[in-house]
């Protein structure tokens, strides 16, 4: 137990230099040090990415990570001894620490190729073709890069599950201190309200690490995201709108069904010089590394997106066009409730995405499990704003233009979220962040706030403080510690005893491809894959590249 605690209190340390030369040096405050975590974050993700160009993510390259870190410590150690730091470095411990500890992996997903994709960057540098070994290779996150090269000398195998904790603890200790700030100094606009509402979200339905997969990461960073640019509206300088133009890219990159929150940030482009920004270290950042993650996907998929057919070559050796509309075909029907179809004479997923043949099926349950989670949401809400207009007026004051047209934006996403791919998990940050604005609008027409509304919040913002702590605690005294590699979250196999899995192992031009015998991949250092391995597949060993290919 206290091996995890005094790593989480470590990676902490070593993640947050790199985001020195990104922010302000000058602010000291607990807000800072969030954000500066998570870009922090972001920077070492893209390293991690360009070194897997050249070298497998291994201890040996992974070590020198740290050394770097602890080279930008001391340089800006100003910034980082002093007792502003040494809070959020509490905070943030008890967050991590308390999410991770005796937890699950996020299932199934996790087992299937979020780990064995960062076994296979520990192990290799880029493999071109990987997707002809399984297709979900196609599927993964920037932010398993992160995972892999945390992967070190300090933390080893345990370092790989660090990455969804430090973004949740991140952004929740961001929120929380805001909330603080804006109620000590009886401040209840738009971005107060919008805050809070989104605080109590996070605290009724994204409290465990176990639900965080690929997906709850991007969700956290995109509220996020639409918190600053609420925050710095028109007062927003060109170096924010670059560190935000980076957060837009790096969420896309985690979430590509994500992509439409792009059009947030043209918003207030119009209020930025743009010279300083083109030639800004941040613009020069955003365009190399979108390149190389473009790059990236061509080499390991044949698509630049994938699998939009349209953004395929399809002259590449190891492009396999059929298996690709398959993979973008299905994978649209299932998010659309394919597998939920009642009739006798089922349809094929062509016929079922035509003219909304999906809707039933979809609303039989999707729509109902949707209706499920927000309804308690949505009641809370109401009863906020209940006590919000109890014996107060509405003001005239004006709510700035550009928060309408934000929620107008955040509207149209999620109707594009609902006819692309209407799987909750997917895009539920639109719906929740599109609520929780809509809300604070309303909210922030009342200025007559009274002492009984300063304590009314401090009562909410207490309770939503003490929920995530409490269900986890609950969590931990209750979870049988007795399996192996206690207390760390379980990610060796799928049993409740977390025995390493056992696989059946194959040689394909002089590289050793792993199947279980049974249940999923989880974390192994060997190419692996869920499906059987075909005759159909070959391994060309070049000097440069590993190719995979399918015939």
């Amino acid at each position: 137990m206290f091996t995890l605690i005094f790593y989480s209190i470590l990676i902490t340390i070593l993640t947050i230099p790199f985001a020195t030369y990104m922010t302000d040096v000058h602010e000291l405050t607990i807000y800072k040090y969030s954000k500066d975590i998570i870009y922090g974050f972001i920077i070492i993700s893209f390293l991690a990415l360009l070194i897997n160009f050249f070298f497998p993510l291994n201890i040996y390259i992974n070590s020198l990570i740290p050394l770097i870190s602890l080279i930008l410590f001391f340089k800006f150690k100003k910034i980082f001894l002093n007792s502003i730091f040494l809070k959020f470095l509490i905070f943030q411990t008890i967050l991590i620490s308390i999410l991770i500890i005796n937890s699950n992996v996020y299932r199934p997903d996790a087992g299937l190729y979020h780990l064995p994709y960062i076994g296979i960057l520990n192990s290799e540098k880029i493999i071109i073709g990987l997707t002809n070994l399984h297709f979900r290779y196609g599927h993964t996150s920037i932010i398993q890069y992160f995972s892999a090269v945390s992967n070190n000398f300090i933390f080893k195998d345990n370092g790989i599950i660090f990455a969804q904790a430090i973004i949740a603890s991140a952004v929740i200790i961001n929120f929380t201190v805001q909330i603080f700030n804006y109620n000590k100094n009886k401040k209840y606009n738009v971005h107060f309200f919008f805050l809070l509402f989104i605080l109590i979200y996070i605290s009724y339905k994204m409290n465990r690490y176990s639900e965080y997969g690929n997906d709850a990461p991007a969700h956290f960073l995109l509220f996020f995201l639409i918190s600053e640019i609420i925050k710095y509206g028109k007062f927003i300088t060109y170096k924010q709108y670059g560190n935000q133009l980076i957060l837009s890219l790096f969420i896309v990159l985690n979430k590509i069904t994500l992509i439409f929150l792009i059009l947030l940030n043209f918003v207030n482009l119009k209020k930025i010089n743009l010279n300083q920004l083109i030639f800004d270290k941040r613009t020069i950042f955003i365009f190399f590394f979108f390149t190389i993650w473009i790059l990236k996907n061509v080499l390991v998929s044949g698509c630049a997106i994938y699998p939009l057919k349209f953004t395929c070559i399809e002259k590449l050796s190891w492009t396999n066009i059929e298996d690709i509309e398959k993979v973008q075909i299905e994978g649209e029907s299932w998010a659309k409730g394919f597998s939920n179809q009642t009739s006798k004479n089922k349809l094929s997923h062509e016929q079922f995405l035509k003219n909304f043949n999906w809707l039933n099926s979809w609303s039989s349950v999707h729509f109902k499990l949707i209706i499920k989670i927000l309804t308690p949401y949505l009641l809370f809400l109401f009863f906020i704003i209940t006590m919000v207009s109890f014996k107060n007026t509405k003001s005239d004051k004006k709510i700035e233009k550009s928060n309408y047209i934000y929620l107008l934006i955040i509207f149209i996403c999620c109707l594009i979220w609902f006819l692309k791919s209407p799987l909750y998990r997917y895009g539920f940050s639109f719906i929740v962040s599109f609520l929780s604005l809509l809300f604070a609008i309303y909210c922030s027409h009342f200025n007559s706030f009274k002492n009984l509304h300063s304590k009314f919040f401090k009562s909410i913002l207490i309770i939503i403080i003490l929920v995530i702590p409490s269900k986890n605690m609950f969590r931990i005294f209750k979870t049988d510690t007795n399996y192996f590699n206690s207390p760390w979250p379980k990610f060796y196999s799928m049993n409740k005893k977390n025995n390493i899995t056992i696989f059946d192992k194959i040689n394909i031009g002089g590289l050793n491809i792993v199947t279980p015998t049974q249940g999923y991949c989880m974390y192994v250092k060997d190419l692996c894959s869920h499906y059987k391995i075909g005759s159909n597949i070959e391994i060309t060993n070049t000097k440069s590249f590993k190719i995979i290919t399918k015939n």
